[in-house]
């Protein structure tokens, strides 16, 4: 027997089809990863000193972020009845899925490369870079994304090298990169000499 506040909670608003109620479901999900991703993010600055446990906590938080996506657009799907919206709701269900697999397999990465962090035993190579690409932001100067080389593609991100010192300094030199063996990261960027 099913007790009265289960009953009010499957017919609140008139939700009384099973995908109504799996959509109410996801709602509920979707709120409850969303509170996780704050608490997950904030704890993040409690790891300020130790970049590998503030890198790995961030990206368990934009792990949780996108899932709250992935309950907004299943949410969508079970709670529509326009199938236009549901295939939409299908399609961008996928890409967070598969942004939120991305964000898990960098943190595996991060966590494999822990003890080398700790240890100081970096990656180095040697080179002039094929290509440098550089984020985009919405506001402030534009920092190095990437430095690509022959073998291998570094993460420079986090080391806040700004576009413009790059081009001064570095572009066309041979740079001495140290970066963490499994997660790519870079540790340090400087001109070989």
């Amino acid at each position: 027997m099913k007790s009265k506040s289960i009953n009010r909670l499957f017919t609140l608003n008139n939700v009384k089809t099973l995908g109504e109620r799996i959509g109410m479901f996801f709602m509920i999900l979707c709120i409850i990863l969303f509170i996780l991703t704050l608490i997950i993010f904030g704890i993040s600055f409690f790891f300020k000193n130790d970049w590998i446990v503030h890198e790995i906590i961030q990206l368990i938080s934009g792990v949780c972020f996108t899932f709250v996506f992935c309950s907004i657009f299943i949410t969508i799907i079970f709670m529509t009845r326009n199938w236009i919206w549901k295939l939409l709701g299908i399609f961008i269900t996928i890409a967070f899925f598969y942004a939120a697999t991305q964000l898990m397999v960098n943190v595996k990465m991060i966590y494999k490369d822990k003890i080398a962090y700790e240890n100081k035993q970096f990656e180095k190579i040697i080179g002039i870079p094929k290509e440098v690409e550089y984020d985009n932001p919405e506001s402030g100067p534009r920092v190095v994304y990437e430095i690509m080389f022959e073998d291998v593609t570094i993460q420079a991100t986090h080391l806040w090298i700004r576009q413009d010192y790059f081009e001064k300094n570095m572009k066309g030199k041979r740079l001495e990169v140290f970066y963490l063996p499994n997660s790519r990261y870079a540790m340090d960027v400087r001109v070989a000499e």
